[in-house]
């Protein structure tokens, strides 16, 4: 089988790009690749995220395609860091995975009466700086890291996670059940960041509610590597 060249890689991510902008875009008319990242750039942070590079690849297309040959052959190709790019940002933007691909799992949670210092344990086994507080198999709250460094800043004596968690943030918290995709996640975290609030973690549960145990948990920290693709 003969690999494509970058041109033909080039072409193929953006054509993609521009479909899938035009399907987020909804229209029933063509608009033009430019209008397109105007247009969607204030509600996809992929799309914010890239769109000075979208709008060079824009131009770099219209190049390619006239940069042709007797034979209709292209005679440039784009260099390998621009080709891996261009493709890095289409599978973000066709990214339907499960969210439950992106979490941290399994999830471990705590109770007020337990001991911080088995709070912290738990949090450190998930690699995480936030835990899910759960009494009676209903969520109440998220103990995080800086609740812990707060109550040690005061208290000498080991307290319980009830006690750190007076130190409470202006905490917020999305739950999604574990058939969303992982654009749900992204546009939870964009949505948070456009009304000027700090969506510490969402938990993933059976069906999204409240009464159901954690699946898996995102936090902010997890979002840089979500982005990569």
């Amino acid at each position: 089988m003969e690999l494509k060249s970058n041109a033909e890689r080039f072409l193929d991510a953006y054509a993609q790009l521009e479909t899938k902008m035009a399907s987020l875009a909804k229209g029933t008319r063509y608009v033009p690749f430019s209008q397109l990242l105007s247009r969607l750039a204030p509600h996809n942070r992929i799309i914010a995220n890239n769109q000075e590079e979208l709008r060079e690849y824009s131009e770099l297309r219209n190049a390619l395609v006239h940069m042709r040959g007797v034979k209709q052959e292209i005679i440039a190709q784009p260099c390998d860091s621009v080709v891996e790019n261009i493709e890095r940002i289409a599978r973000l933007l066709d990214m339907d995975d499960s969210i439950l691909n992106f979490a941290r799992t399994p999830v471990k949670t705590v109770k007020k009466s337990d001991s911080i210092k088995h709070a912290f344990s738990l949090m450190e086994q998930m690699d995480s700086s936030k835990i899910p507080v759960y009494e009676e198999n209903r969520y109440v709250g998220l103990l995080t890291a800086p609740m812990i460094a707060k109550y040690a800043l005061y208290h000498q004596e080991e307290g319980c996670v009830k006690d750190a968690m007076i130190h409470r943030e202006n905490e917020r918290v999305l739950f999604l059940p574990k058939n969303s995709n992982i654009q749900l996640a992204i546009h939870g975290f964009d949505r948070a960041v456009r009304e000027g609030n700090s969506l510490l973690a969402i938990l993933i549960t059976e069906h999204g509610k409240t009464n159901e145990k954690p699946l898996g948990i995102i936090t902010y920290a997890d979002f840089p590597t979500i982005m990569k693709g």
